[in-house]
């Protein structure tokens, strides 16, 4: 009964593993492409952290005067994919809030988990709520140590 149960034990141990493979901070290359042309509409680095439980943060290195940080969640899905979801609020050069945005995501990581690339789509709201727009990100990370 006990090898039996520390076999468990040890089952269950591995599953979170993988499950939480993803925790940690990143550093990584954001494209944000137009998805209907695939062209390239901006490119920018960003820090993404990936906490215990789900929640999740990325600072962009663009102006925080235009983009705040995002703030969203990860949840695993099999083997090394993950899906993501971050919101963002966005402001005018006067620094008035013009809305926000919803980026959905999914994201693979590498066997060795120090490296992951994903791709997804933005939807941009106005302030009052309204769909205004979409872009199509994708990005590269490797782990920040």
């Amino acid at each position: 009964m006990l090898v039996g149960g520390m076999q468990t034990i040890v089952a269950a141990q591995s599953v979170n593993a993988r499950h939480n493979r993803i925790v940690g901070v990143w550093d990584v290359q954001v494209n944000v492409l137009n998805c209907s042309t695939g062209a390239q509409l901006a490119s920018f680095r960003a820090l993404h952290k990936y906490e215990l439980g789900g929640t999740a943060q990325v600072v962009p290195a663009t102006n925080p005067a235009a983009l705040s940080a995002h703030m969203g969640i990860w949840n695993y899905v099999q083997e090394n994919n993950y899906k993501l979801a971050f919101k963002m609020f966005r402001f005018d050069p006067a620094g008035n809030n013009i809305g926000w945005v919803i980026v959905r995501s999914n994201v693979a990581i590498n066997e060795d988990a120090t490296e992951y690339t994903g791709s997804g789509q933005a939807e941009f709201f106005d302030s009052n709520g309204n769909s205004v727009g979409t872009s199509c990100p994708s990005f590269h990370g490797t782990r920040f140590e």
